[in-house]
C-alpha cells in the first residue's frame, strides 16, 4: 500500500470530521480506514442525534459552541444539506442540588456568550405543555440546541473529506500498530502495511484496543445505551425539543411524529453486548411517563442500542500522546461524540498539524489522567 502522512482509524462521524480537517490544512495524504461495507455504522448510527452545549466543563462547552456554529453553515461549508433542527434543550430539575448546579452551569456558559435561560416549572410546562411538572423545582433551556441527522453529517463530512482528496478504504480494518524506536512507523490494515508518521484513533468504543497496539494505556470503556420509539402521537409537534429528565437520566425528543425515548445504565458493567434488553424498556418507560403522563398511551415502535465510549470523567481525550509520537487520540466521548465531531475534528487536525493540543483544551488532553486534577464533566446523560 502507498505511504500515507495521516491514517485515521475509524469511520464515524468523529473520525471523518479529523479526516476532512486534516486534509483542509494540507497535512498530505490522508488515508481513512473502516472495517465495515459503509461509514458510521457504529455508534454514529445508532445514537439519538441530539446536539447541545449545555456542559458543566467550559472547554466542552467551547467545543460545543463551535461545533453549533460549524453546523449552521454546515451546507455552504461542506457542499451537502444537513437536517439540523434547534429547537432546544430542556432541562428539568427536581432537587436543590441539580438546582444550584444548572445554576452555576448557566453563569459559566452565558459568560461563554451561549444563551441557557432558566426557567420556573410553569415556564417549562410552557415549552412542552404536557409536561408533569408537580415535582419539578426548576428548568435550563438553551433553544441554539437541537437534532440533527447523524446520516447527514456523516455523508456530508465524508463527501467534502473526498473532495478534498481524503482516500477512505471500506471493508479495510486496522490489525495493529507498528512502533519504531518508540513512535508510530505504520498500520497493519486486512489489506496490508501502511506506512505512516501519523495515526489518529478514532475508533469509538475500541480505542481502548487501538492505543494498545501502540503500547498506550487509554482509559476508554464501552457502555451499552438504550433507545426505543413510539409511533406517532397526537401532542408531539416538529418544534418539540429535547427533554431531559435529570433525575432518572432519560431523555425524550420527537421522531417521525412518535417520541424517541434513551436512557444509559449506569449500573451495566462494560462490554460490547449491543443486543435490546426489552426488559430495560420498563427502566425507561416509568420515569418517561411521570415526567409526559401521555405517553401512557404509547405505542412503542422499535428499538436499538448502542455503545457510548466512556472515560473516567466522562471528558473525551483529543489531542497527542507524549509517549507514543505520531499517536493521537479522537476518543472518549461519552455520548457527545457526534454532537462534539465539528470541532473536535479541527482540534485533532490543528493538532497533528501543530503537534501539540491548542492552549484551552488541556483538560481534555491524555496526560490528565496522570496528574488527575480534572473535574469530572457532570451533565452526561
Amino acid at each position: 500500500m502507498k505511504p500515507a502522512d495521516v491514517v485515521v482509524i475509524g469511520g464515524g462521524v468523529v473520525g471523518l470530521s479529523v479526516a476532512y480537517h486534516l486534509a483542509k490544512r494540507g497535512a498530505g495524504r490522508v488515508v481513512l480506514l473502516e472495517r465495515e461495507p459503509f461509514l458510521g455504522t457504529g455508534s454514529t448510527g445508532k445514537c439519538a442525534g441530539g446536539i447541545r452545549q449545555q456542559f458543566s466543563s467550559e472547554a466542552n462547552v467551547r467545543v460545543s459552541i463551535e461545533s453549533v456554529a460549524f453546523l449552521a453553515h454546515f451546507e455552504e461549508i461542506t457542499g451537502s444539506p444537513l437536517d439540523f433542527q434547534q429547537n432546544g434543550y430542556l432541562f428539568l430539575l427536581a432537587t436543590p442540588e441539580h438546582l444550584a448546579h444548572f445554576k452555576a452551569n448557566m453563569e459559566m456558559q452565558n459568560s461563554l456568550g451561549l444563551e441557557v435561560q432558566l426557567l420556573d416549572p410553569g415556564q417549562a410546562r410552557d415549552i412542552v405543555p404536557v409536561l408533569n411538572v408537580s415535582d419539578l423545582l426548576g428548568a435550563t433551556f438553551c433553544p441554539t440546541d437541537g437534532l440533527v441527522s447523524p446520516n447527514d453529517m456523516t455523508m456530508g463530512f465524508a463527501g467534502a473529506a473526498r473532495a478534498h482528496g481524503v482516500e477512505i478504504l471500506l471493508e479495510t480494518g486496522a490489525t495493529g500498530i507498528e512502533m519504531e524506536s518508540g513512535r508510530v512507523k505504520a498500520v497493519h490494515t486486512s489489506r496490508g502495511r501502511l506506512e505512516t508518521r501519523a495515526v489518529v484513533n478514532a475508533a469509538g468504543p475500541h480505542a481502548r484496543v487501538v492505543a494498545e497496539w501502540a503500547g498506550v494505556d487509554l482509559p476508554v470503556y464501552p457502555v451499552r445505551r438504550h433507545i426505543f420509539t413510539t409511533r406517532p402521537l397526537p401532542f408531539v409537534s416538529v418544534r418539540f425539543p429535547m427533554v431531559v429528565d435529570f433525575v432518572s437520566g432519560v431523555y425524550m425528543h420527537q421522531e417521525s411524529g412518535g417520541m424517541l425515548l434513551g436512557l444509559a445504565d449506569k449500573d451495566e458493567p462494560y462490554g460490547f453486548n449491543e443486543e435490546v434488553n426489552w426488559d430495560f424498556l420498563e427502566r425507561i418507560i416509568e420515569p418517561a411517563v411521570h415526567r409526559i403522563p401521555a405517553l401512557e398511551q404509547a405505542e412503542i415502535l422499535t428499538g436499538w442500542a448502542g455503545l457510548y465510549e466512556d472515560t473516567p470523567d466522562h471528558n473525551a481525550v483529543l489531542g497527542p500522546v507524549p509517549g507514543a509520537p505520531g499517536l493521537f487520540l479522537a476518543n472518549g466521548f461519552s455520548g457527545h461524540g457526534l454532537m462534539h465531531a465539528p470541532a473536535a475534528g479541527r482540534i485533532v487536525a490543528d493538532s497533528v498539524v501543530n503537534g501539540f493540543l491548542e492552549v484551552g483544551m488541556e483538560t481534555l488532553g491524555f496526560e490528565r489522567f496522570a496528574l488527575g486534577n480534572v473535574p469530572a464533566e457532570a451533565n452526561v446523560i
